[in-house]
């Protein structure tokens, strides 16, 4: 498979942007890991690092390998557990607050 230059430039830029992405998101768990969206961010951190390569895989290899299917399931997974764990506690803080504040409106 012939690559342009723009697609053999955009290699290293994708490893070093998802790199340091990945690495804050490591950095907000550590931060927020006791926090109730702690398991949410450490997920959303792994699903970063599986687009990563997903992407920069993309440029390397063709396009319909299978590996790449696999890549692509398994990170579209991480975004959905990601997403449900986040719904999930939102509803749980929603349901836990008290009762005897007034609710704040604009």
């Amino acid at each position: 498979m012939t690559h342009s230059v723009v697609h053999l430039l955009g290699v290293p830029f994708a490893i070093v942007a998802g790199t340091g992405a990945g690495v804050f998101a490591l950095l907000s768990w550590g931060i927020f890991r006791d926090s109730p969206f702690g398991t949410s961010i450490a997920l959303l951190s792994v699903g970063m690092v599986a687009m990563t390569i997903y992407h920069t895989m993309l440029l390397v290899v063709e396009p319909e390998s299978l590996v790449l299917h696999v890549l692509r399931s398994a990170a579209n997974t991480i975004v959905a557990i990601f997403v449900g764990l986040l719904i999930l506690r939102h509803r749980q803080l929603r349901r836990d607050q008290s009762g005897g504040e007034i609710p704040w409106t604009d």
